[in-house]
């Protein structure tokens, strides 16, 4: 007797919290859904622009800072002030093509890969002499 009666308070509390647990989440999706179609986004992940919606796609603004930021690479590239590595001193071609190696949207050619790893240890000692050497130029 004493079983059946645990078996009921159990099962109704139980399941009045599964009860009230759904009701709960469809009463959270339900506002979920109105906040984000008052904001313009869609429910289902396709469509509505974004978060930005239609005002600021990001294909207008990001390719332009690319291109811009391209273009002050190529001319850092082209005007390059110095024919050495700025790590060893060697011949910037004494491997082959010399490394370009971009720190913080500088360029720096170095003659090899070593000598971009000992650059990455202390990068404001060797972007010193550079920066010293294209004010002198």
């Amino acid at each position: 007797m004493w079983f059946k009666r645990l078996i009921r308070l159990l099962w109704a509390v139980f399941g009045r919290l599964l009860l009230y647990g759904v009701a709960m989440i469809i009463i959270l999706n339900m506002i979920v859904r109105h906040q984000m179609e008052q904001r313009g986004r869609s429910w289902r992940g396709g469509g509505g622009g974004g978060w930005r919606r239609n005002n600021e796609p990001t294909d207008r603004f990001a390719p332009r800072m690319n291109r811009e930021y391209d273009l002050s690479i190529r001319e850092q590239i082209e005007h390059y002030p110095l024919h050495v590595c700025v790590v060893d001193g060697n011949a910037l071609d004494r491997f082959g093509d010399p490394v370009d190696y971009d720190h913080q949207g500088m360029v720096v050619r170095l003659c090899s890969e070593d000598c971009v790893r000992e650059f990455r240890t202390d990068p404001s000692h060797y972007t010193k002499q550079l920066l010293d050497a294209s004010l002198t130029q």
